[in-house]
């Protein structure tokens, strides 16, 4: 799918970051979302997938990003989805591999700072899946809306005895869907010749909610470059749009 994806700006010299995402909602039907600087030829992409349907709804939509860009105010509220890859950073090498990993070796290199480096452990939980993404919406220029904890009592029941504060608001974002994905990559030297594979394994987990604009210029940024890793891999991709109508 990456490459798919790429084959549509390949005739570009720079193509800069191209961000995707695949809705499988209905299986039967999924959708896909590309974001990309220059603008994207879908021919071969469409050839590789199968027929060309005479439907205006089964044909590749394009349109310019730069007017909701630009639109964008603090205080704006939207419903938003994101598929992404929830990690947390770590030097510690016992968490990681113990199957490859000796404990001894492990004591080793977490004793000497100096055998110490950065690994990437996914978040599993959907606890900390969600704490992930809160904690990190402030600096992508957004900030969850909150809804109520419980419902409200309804009228007139122990009007005199319900005095108990009501509980802090949560924020507005559930996890739709969790999936791990493992498959094989080639690797490739200088010349691109290859040279073996390796295994690559995705935690990734589908987020849908609510938001408010804090800061236009850094959301911008983030619509454009994507939120956390393995975006090559269908991450990162936040999408808005107009908030849900409130029934009466």
């Amino acid at each position: 799918m990456h490459a798919a994806v790429l084959g549509a700006v390949a005739y570009h010299p720079d193509p800069g970051r191209t961000l995707w995402r695949l809705d499988a909602d209905n299986p039967a039907r999924p959708y896909l979302y590309v974001l990309t600087h220059p603008q994207p030829d879908w021919t071969a992409f469409v050839e590789q997938a199968g027929w060309a349907v005479d439907h205006a709804n089964a044909k590749p939509a394009v349109a310019a990003y730069k007017p909701l860009l630009a639109h964008l105010q603090e205080g704006q509220e939207y419903t938003f989805r994101l598929t992404a890859s929830p990690v947390m950073s770590t030097k510690r090498t016992a968490l990681l591999n113990p199957t490859q990993t000796t404990r001894q070796e492990a004591k080793r290199r977490n004793n000497d700072p100096s055998q110490r480096r950065s690994y990437r452990v996914a978040h599993r939980t959907m606890s900390a899946q969600l704490a992930w993404l809160t904690s990190r919406a402030h600096k992508h220029g957004f900030e969850p809306l909150s809804i109520p904890g419980t419902a409200d009592p309804a009228p007139g029941i122990f009007p005199f005895t319900d005095t108990a504060p009501s509980p802090e608001p949560i924020p507005d974002i559930r996890i739709t869907r969790q999936n791990r994905h493992v498959f094989a990559k080639d690797l490739t030297d200088q010349t691109g010749t290859r040279t073996g594979t390796t295994k690559v394994s995705i935690d990734t987990a589908t987020y849908e909610g609510s938001l408010r604009v804090t800061d236009p210029i850094t959301l911008a940024r983030a619509l454009i470059t994507g939120i956390g890793p393995s975006k090559a891999y269908g991450c990162g991709l936040l999408t808005l749009a107009p908030p849900t109508p409130q029934n009466p």
